[in-house]
């Protein structure tokens, strides 16, 4: 009997529970969307790593076999492959980072098609590049480094564990498999007696920093070591991960928290409607225990239907459709979405709240006895409400105002409510068009302002005194170096970059105010945010050193600057002479494009349009995840204000159809009704605009790579935008539930409530 109660009354009130419905079913949607798909990174990249013996170090320099004997002798280390890595050029607008090896035991391939890695002749392709320029097996490829050409056929399109994620170089903002891939080839494709890194096997985890060290102190050739968890391709994607831990709970819970806002008002409104019902099922012998049972399954019928309904869904579109984006950019074969226990976890969790709302509704009405219940509610009548109700300033206010007032101090629990949905609609909003416009800024400020250039050459790294003259005399002595170095500090020692400037303006500094500067010749200069993570101040002293150089110097920090992308230090040409060094720049700035396509001396010419290009692929994803906001943000805000406006007209049948009688017309009772829901709307906006500026703040200061320092950055337009939305949202749901006025039975309204 209570069941087909129950069923009967969800039905009765579908609108109330078919938002309740929908926001559980958005939490667990949300939830379990951003967790399968980040969990699914996590696994399929863990998987790759293992089952392909992703290297534990690298060490960079110039090596022999000697020296991979020696690092092989190592205690702990299990195995050791030497690589030579090459910037080659395919044509003008592609190039290959190639790689030539003797074995493939470390980092090994995944081969998608073709044949496993051989000391024969051929070339293994990175999938992506290969399926963006429509290469297939046993198609020929030719591709050039310095005086090196080489015309060899595809055996094989593969996967490699450490180049998950990779870029041309630092100044590509993300990866274009189209212009920019990987190769690798057996060593004897080329005629060089060197190679540029060792890739090493730790056999325990526990023991990589052993092993570092000891190859620190022997190989005197190594310029670098690096432990592969601070690699690019390693960080970034992890990265990409612990971003979207960092936002899940936020969406996924802001819409449970609805859901229970919504389970606590529609349920408050039952109960009271039920009191006589309630008190006549303890008058038949109804226990306590089982009245609140009743009232609990609409909650727990609710609850365990839209979770699993929400996380179905959200496993199946939302976590393959964001997995399906990330897998743009990175690398991973085999990749699928995954769940844990976690996910039960917050399911019960989602249904436990709910039931604990709807017990804690009816706990105090069930508890008292029959005659108390079945006895007349009165109303209680707040002193403080009423004394303003009664007031000079009440009482001077149009009678909408007045109305809508009482209103509101009757139903607190219910404007509360949409209150909260619709800041949550309004946070959303300026919360994804915020992005855009921070990240448009940001964009623009690397392009345009930062790097003011149109050509950047890289140099080879053992470019001749000859070659260097030259390009100075032909094209441009503004140049830059950077450097792999070790910085001590609070008695540890971490890796980071050094960059040497020199390049006369066309790369330019800003103060941690951004504030155009120029660089002195008297000290070290520190980002702002990694001076900010490290504690440095300015006139600390920071202890460094060069890789392959032991002797460590001790700078002055003289300045701060703001670097959005790289957090790293400073330092001028003339300042670097000054400790010792002979300053062979690895760029060159140019401001024409160079005549000839191949300089001697120089790697790769990159074109400030290449970073362009990155930057519209990262808009274009950007615009797609902005549009999902949207349209959650406009559903959230549409299904809070009907639920609301229909719970609203069932709690005022009584008064519309007294006003009706009265002779109000049906337009005036609209606009009453539509004016208490512009000030709720109102109210939000006022709530939901600097919250939606602190979740900027929140997401691009702790949830983005702490590489990144980005300046919020919001448009004027962007609030306006967002406010007109809300608004005409509002304003469109409320007129279209005012339809209803028209329908009101004020005979049938009247007597209801005698």
């Amino acid at each position: 009997m209570l069941r087909r109660k129950m069923l009967r009354d969800i039905w009765k009130n579908k609108s109330q529970f078919l938002t309740i419905f929908l926001m559980i079913a958005l939490g667990l949607f949300a939830y379990v969307g951003i967790e399968a798909y980040m969990l699914g990174m996590e696994i399929s990249a863990n998987n790759f790593y293992e089952n392909n013996n992703l290297q534990d170090i690298d060490i960079y320099g110039s090596f022999t076999s000697d020296d991979l004997k020696e690092v092989k002798k190592i205690a702990h280390v299990n195995d050791a492959e030497l690589k030579l890595t090459l910037p080659a050029s395919v044509d003008d607008d592609h190039d290959l980072e190639i790689n030539f090896i003797n074995e493939n035991n470390i980092s090994k391939f995944y081969v998608e098609s073709g044949d496993n890695f051989d000391n024969k002749s051929g070339v293994w392709i990175d999938s992506y590049y290969a399926e963006q320029n429509n290469l297939g097996i046993g198609d020929k490829i030719d591709f050039s480094y310095g005086g090196f050409d080489f015309s060899e056929k595809i055996r094989g399109i593969i996967y490699v564990p450490d180049h998950i994620y990779f870029v041309k170089d630092a100044a590509a903002i993300y990866p274009n498999h189209e212009s920019y891939g990987i190769a690798y080839l057996a060593k004897s494709s080329i005629d060089l007696d060197v190679y540029s890194s060792i890739m090493v096997d730790v056999d325990d985890e526990a023991n990589r920093d052993y092993v570092k060290s000891e190859i620190d102190r022997i190989l005197e050739n190594a310029t670098a070591s690096t432990i592969i968890t601070d690699s690019a391709s390693y960080t970034v994607y992890q990265g990409e991960i612990d971003e979207g831990r960092s936002i899940v709970g936020i969406f996924s819970g802001f819409f449970i928290l609805i859901a229970v806002l919504c389970v606590v008002t529609t349920m408050t409104r039952i109960v009271k409607q039920d009191r006589t019902k309630i008190g006549t099922l303890k008058a038949l012998g109804f226990s306590n225990s089982k009245i609140a049972r009743h009232y609990i399954s609409y909650g727990l019928f609710l609850a365990i239907i839209g979770g699993a309904i929400g996380a179905v869904a959200g496993f199946f579109t939302m976590g393959n459709l964001f997995m399906g984006m990330e897998m743009e950019y990175f690398e991973v074969p085999d990749w699928s979405t995954h769940v844990d226990y976690t996910v039960l976890i917050v399911y019960l969790s989602v249904i436990l709240a709910i039931c604990l709302a709807c017990y804690l509704v009816c706990r105090s009405l069930v508890r008292q006895n029959a005659a108390e219940i079945l006895h007349i509610d009165r109303p209680k009548v707040n002193r403080r409400s009423l004394g303003f109700s009664s007031g000079r300033v009440f009482n001077k206010l149009g009678f909408a105002s007045r109305w809508n007032l009482r209103d509101v101090f009757r139903s607190k629990g219910r404007v509360l409510t949409s209150i909260i949905g619709i800041a949550g609609c309004m946070i959303l909003l300026v919360c994804g068009f915020g992005m855009y416009d921070t990240m448009t800024n940001y964009l623009n400020n690397t392009i345009d302002t930062i790097n003011n250039y149109k050509y950047r050459l890289s140099l080879d790294s053992d470019i001749s005194t000859t070659d260097l003259d030259n390009l100075y005399d032909n094209y441009s002595n503004h140049s830059s170096k950077t450097l792999a170095i070790e910085i001590k500090n609070d008695g540890q020692i971490k890796t980071n970059s050094l960059f040497i400037d020199n390049s006369k303006g066309n790369i330019k500094f800003f103060d941690e105010n951004d504030k155009e500067f120029s660089l002195k010749d008297n000290g070290i200069y520190v980002t702002r945010k990694l001076a900010k993570t490290e504690g440095y101040q300015i006139g600390d002293q920071i202890t460094w050193h060069v890789y392959g150089d032991d002797e460590y110097h001790t700078s002055e920090i003289v300045g701060l600057n703001h670097d959005s992308t790289n957090q790293n230090l400073s330092m001028s040409k003339k300042y670097y002479e000054s400790l010792g060094y002979d300053y062979i720049p690895d760029s060159v700035y140019l401001d024409e494009k160079p005549i000839e396509d191949k300089i001697d001396g120089v790697s790769n010419i990159q074109s400030i349009d290449s970073i362009k290009d990155s930057f519209e692929q990262m808009t274009s994803t950007m615009i797609t995840v902005i549009g999902m906001l949207a349209v959650i943000a406009a559903l959230l805000g549409a299904v809070i204000i009907w639920n609301m406006g229909i719970l609203s007209f069932s709690e005022k049948d009584y008064q519309f159809a007294t006003l009706k009688v009265l002779g109000f017309s049906d337009q005036k009772i609209a606009r009453i009704f539509i004016l208490q829901n512009i000030w709720i709307a109102i109210a939000a906006i006022i709530i939901g605009t600097p919250l939606g500026y602190l979740l900027n703040i929140y997401i691009f200061t702790s949830v983005i790579d702490e590489s990144y320092d980005v300046n919020i950055y919001i448009k004027f337009t962007t609030y306006v935008l967002s406010i007109v939305s809300v608004f005409a949202l509002t304003v469109i749901v409320s007129k279209f539930l005012t339809r209803r006025v028209k329908k009101i039975d004020m005979v049938k309204s009247l007597k209801m409530s005698e």
